[in-house]
């Protein structure tokens, strides 16, 4: 071939690992929505735009579009849709297989974990807490490593990939007390010393992740670290709901007030309801089952930090 870039996919779509890999996914996929369709959650379908998406706690470059006169985001991540969606009554549970833009800025983000699109498993629960949804991953956790362990033994074998086990509780850690520039490292840490998947507490990121009502500067939210340095898996959290809450930790992170104003009339009105919930990101979990190095190892399409977006 007359390019590197196209060499290079060759090489990859050719690999004898990706039929495995593939294979992995599609049982993976299956069972998440099984799972949770067992355990009562509806599912809906996902949002590619939006007049407003996540914030995100850090710098990406904007994805957005024109359409007519009005200027629409495409989804960073449905997080207010998740909350919007339990309004009725008779909803409680639900789940989308997510898709997600993320223009991350290269000098700040690893090609090897993250990508510039992604799917994600998000759950939310209404009047639920972040124990419950933590309670709930790791059944989840335990249900898909079990599965795939019995029916993809032939693909992890010629991956040459021995799963942990995922049983019982998962540790919890919490950074109360720790200073924020410590936060990075100690998750680090935890990926690359424990042998199974940890969770960490009570991190400060976007106002829609409840501040812990008795305990200001603590907040109700997670993350799930997996081992053998595969570092951030997951984030989930109780979410802010009040109006007044909102505001003040709209406030306090700067947030652009206006952009939001159809939600927060909604919050004004105390129609949005008390939930908890995760995005899982499924190419990171594939890529840790499948033991690859790089998530663009387990994509068939490479979307990674520095893709050549050969196709």
């Amino acid at each position: 071939m007359s390019t590197p870039s196209l060499n290079n996919f060759i090489n990859h779509i050719n690999s004898q690992h990706l039929p495995a890999i593939l294979k992995i996914q599609n049982v993976l996929l299956m069972e998440l929505q099984k799972f949770a369709h067992d355990q009562g959650f509806i599912q809906i379908m996902p949002l590619l735009m939006s007049p407003i998406t996540d914030p995100l706690n850090h710098d990406v470059y904007p994805a957005e579009l024109q359409y007519e006169e009005r200027k629409l985001k495409l989804t960073a991540s449905m997080i207010f849709h998740k909350q919007l969606a339990l309004i009725p009554e008779n909803i409680n549970k639900i789940y989308i297989m997510a898709p997600n833009i993320r223009l991350e800025l290269a000098k700040k983000k690893s090609s090897s974990n993250h990508l510039l699109e992604f799917s994600q498993f998000d759950i939310e629960i209404k009047n639920a807490n972040m124990d419950e949804i933590m309670a709930f991953i790791e059944k989840l956790y335990v249900h898909i490593f079990a599965v795939i362990e019995k029916e993809c033994a032939a693909e992890l074998t010629l991956l040459g990939r021995k799963l942990p086990k995922m049983k019982g509780a998962f540790p919890r850690y919490s950074t109360e007390g720790m200073p924020l520039t410590e936060v990075d490292a100690f998750c680090n840490k935890l990926s690359a010393e424990s042998p199974v998947p940890c969770f960490v507490t009570n991190f400060k990121r976007e106002f829609y992740d409840k501040e812990d009502p008795a305990k200001k500067g603590v907040y109700r939210n997670f993350d799930l670290v997996y081992p053998e340095n595969y570092g951030e898996a997951l984030s989930g959290a109780e979410r802010e709901y009040e109006y007044n809450q909102i505001i003040r930790r709209m406030q306090e992170l700067n947030t652009n007030l206006t952009a939001y104003e159809n939600y927060l009339e909604m919050s004004k009105h105390k129609l949005i309801p008390r939930t908890a919930g995760c995005g899982i990101g499924i190419q990171r979990l594939l890529k840790f089952i499948c033991g690859k190095p790089q998530i663009k190892d387990v994509c068939l399409f490479d979307r990674s930090i520095l893709s050549e977006f050969t196709f």
